[in-house]
């Protein structure tokens, strides 16, 4: 298999490396590296689940765009990509929902501890971003609904040090081309920071796929803006405030293969604000956060060449909340963090002309929550968490123009759970254990009121509904030893109470009526991991570094639970999971004038349904193969300002695609250059 091949030649390459380094083995302490995922940073070693954060540095020498170009490169998972701007991400098996409210997914994009009221990460920039922290596996206990695969934090840069501009300028394959402008740094003896981007991206051309084959109706059109404002009126206490601005227009939707559209485009507006205050006394062990946040999310689909003329499909999608919590010293060992969230969501969609039905009913949210958690650490190397959530929803199906709409309101609540611990085994080794749980709330049309359009189109809310819950047991280390870093995980995820539509119900003696009801779920068991080395030497005055570097999922079982779905799927393998993924590269860079990153990226085979409605087994369950591609970034630094580069995706012009009959570019090369100010 291509994946233990790929797994086993660079694990032994990293080994080989390490044993015949002739430096003398020592000891190395972790970085204490901090994150925010838990809401209050805390040492990346003191953290009973896995989590990777991809730095300021490494987004920059990605040169990727958008968050889906920069998880591709770094994260071994199934992406459901499209062209036209539309990524979801899985994390162990779970997804992000592209369409609406993010309430509906499975795994959660946060911005600065917010939610970012979309899953759909091909339309969130990254020009302005400090760093992106994963976390895997569920964390409902801090975020709520949809934290049951993990969480995607991007966290926004803040003007520090002496201010700088930045210009950029790149030019590739399909006639793209994108200019950026950041600018950041600190004033008034850095009592306030600031830094803003603006950037422009035009692909003037259809792409090619690997086979030669022109995909048309993929140009490509857009534009992001951010900014920050941080204050720091005294010492400990930090005022900052977000703005950002995304708009992309023309997007080619050009359809599946079996199934072109040479005209269709959509258009997609988000704006993002926010202000927080944070704060502490540090003598006394206590802060505190409060914010504030709103989302404006629309997306349209149009169709201008329709036989009665033009058509547009439009879900907008409003989201804004509240955060708050304080962190305080418990027992002389300990702290606790106690909070409340408070999130409002209104999803409405429409069609012109009026007179046609929406996909969806109009909807609107209401979710309080309170939560605490409890760290301990009785003695220097032992950490012990334990955390409890409790959300109330208040869900309301409401009218809609286009649709026969009986408005109806639910309220239910959920309690969320999960406890943790770390040791350090030794000064470089660290093991932790984790359980925990997450959940997905039902929505308002699966759970209130009920719709219709036409005759085929009659849906009832169940009321009984149950949210969808999983429960993941996770045992790991991390490590750190003579230039090598290492993270290894094994975990068991019962997926249960999975809500699913299509069944019969009577309404009036009419039978004609669906609804949604719980069913088993699924069972996940896998490994996940990662390994790297940094090997440095000089040769004639010059250093020269070399760094291998490996990360993978494994799935030794991604079962349904569910019979009855399994029969009518034909499998009981969860469609859209790889066995196995695997990223693996290495790094290159002499002196302080040049870095080259080339890499491989593995995606293992899929049961996927065929959704080609000309085929005679449209709706069955087929095997996707995997694939492997290739691709490469160099930086060069002739000077100090000045620092050309040239990236190639998809080295050997390969024909692939994450979602069947969605072909993805073949070669690309791009060539650019930035300058320092």
């Amino acid at each position: 298999m291509e994946f233990w091949r790929v797994f086993v030649a660079f694990l032994s390459l990293i080994s080989f490396m390490i044993l015949s380094n002739p430096t003398k083995a020592s000891a190395m302490e972790l970085e204490p590296v901090v994150v925010t995922a838990t809401k209050t940073p805390t040492p990346v070693r003191q953290l009973p689940v896995r989590v990777d954060v991809i730095t300021r540095d490494e987004i920059e020498k990605s040169h990727a765009s958008d968050l889906s170009e920069l998880l591709i490169q770094k994260f071994p998972t199934h992406f459901h990509r499209y062209p036209g701007s539309l990524t979801s991400v899985d994390i162990r098996g779970f997804r992000t929902d592209t369409h609406g409210s993010d309430i509906k997914g499975r795994v959660l994009i946060l911005i600065d501890g917010h939610r970012a009221g979309t899953g759909n990460i091909a339309t969130i920039p990254l020009e302005n971003v400090e760093r992106v922290e994963i976390l895997r596996g569920p964390a409902s206990v801090m975020y709520g609904s949809a934290a049951m695969g993990g969480v995607i934090n991007l966290i926004t840069r803040e003007g520090k040090g002496k201010p700088t501009a930045e210009a950029q300028f790149e030019y590739g394959r399909w006639n793209r081309v994108k200019g950026v402008m950041t600018a950041h740094g600190s004033f008034l003896n850095d009592r306030v920071g600031i830094s803003a981007s603006g950037r422009r991206i035009e692909q003037q051309s259809d792409y090619s796929d690997g086979d030669g084959d022109t995909i048309d109706n993929t140009e490509y059109s857009d534009e992001a803006y951010s900014i920050s404002l941080a204050a720091y009126p005294a010492d400990n206490q930090r005022i900052m405030v977000v703005g950002q601005y995304f708009r992309a227009w023309d997007v080619g939707n050009p359809g599946a293969t079996y199934n072109p559209d040479p005209d269709n485009y959509k258009s997609i507006l988000r704006r993002y604000g926010s202000i927080s205050y944070d704060g502490k006394l540090s003598d006394k062990g206590i802060s505190w956060h409060f914010s504030g946040y709103s989302v404006h999310d629309r997306s349209s689909w149009n169709d201008p060449a329709q036989a009665w003329g033009y058509f547009s499909s439009v879900t907008e999608t409003e989201t804004s909340g509240l955060r708050a919590y304080l962190q305080i010293p418990t027992f002389g060992f300990g702290k606790l963090v106690a909070g409340s969230d408070w999130d409002h969501i209104e999803v409405e969609s429409w069609k012109v002309p009026s007179t046609m039905a929406p996909w969806s009913p109009d909807t609107e949210y209401d979710n309080y929550a309170f939560y605490a958690e409890e760290r301990i650490s009785p003695f220097d190397k032992l950490n012990i968490s334990a955390g409890l959530r409790y959300d109330r929803f208040d869900e309301t199906l409401k009218e809609t123009p286009g649709l026969i709409v009986t408005e109806d309101d639910e309220t239910f609540d959920h309690v969320s759970w999960r406890i943790g611990a770390t040791y350090d085994i030794l000064d470089w080794l660290t093991a932790r254990v984790h359980i925990g749980t997450g959940f997905r709330a039902p929505t308002a049309d699966e759970l209130a009121g009920r719709y219709e359009s036409g005759m085929w189109t009659k849906i009832i809310g169940n009321p009984d509904l149950d949210p969808e819950k999983s429960v993941t047991y996770e045992a790991g280390f991390d490590g750190s030893l003579k230039g090598a870093s290492f993270t290894f995980s094994v975990f068991y995820t019962d997926y249960s109470d999975r809500i699913v539509g299509g069944f019969q119900k009577c309404v009036n003696g009419d039978c004609s009526w669906t609804t949604y009801e719980n069913v088993e779920g699924a069972t996940y068991i896998g490994i996940d991991g990662s390994v790297s080395y940094d090997y440095s030497l000089s040769v004639r005055n010059h250093h020269i570094g070399l760094s291998p570097y490996l990360d993978w999922i494994y799935y030794f079982k991604r079962e349904l639970d569910d019979d009855e779905s399994a029969e009518q799927l034909g499998t009981d393998t969860i469609p859209y999971v790889s066995k196995g993924n695997l990223i693996a590269g290495i790094k290159f860079s002499f002196d302080e004038l040049a870095d080259l990153n080339i890499w491989a990226n593995y995606h293992g085979p899929q049961k996927v349904q065929n959704w080609n409605f000309f085929s005679p087994n449209y709706g069955s369950i087929m095997d996707k193969g995997g694939f492997t591609t290739y691709s490469l970034r160099l930086d060069l630094y002739p000077v100090k300002h000045f620092s050309p580069y040239l990236y190639i995706d998809n080295l050997t012009d390969k024909d692939y695609s994450y979602v069947d009959g969605y072909p993805m570019p073949g070669i690309t090369v791009t060539g650019g250059f930035k300058m320092k100010f």
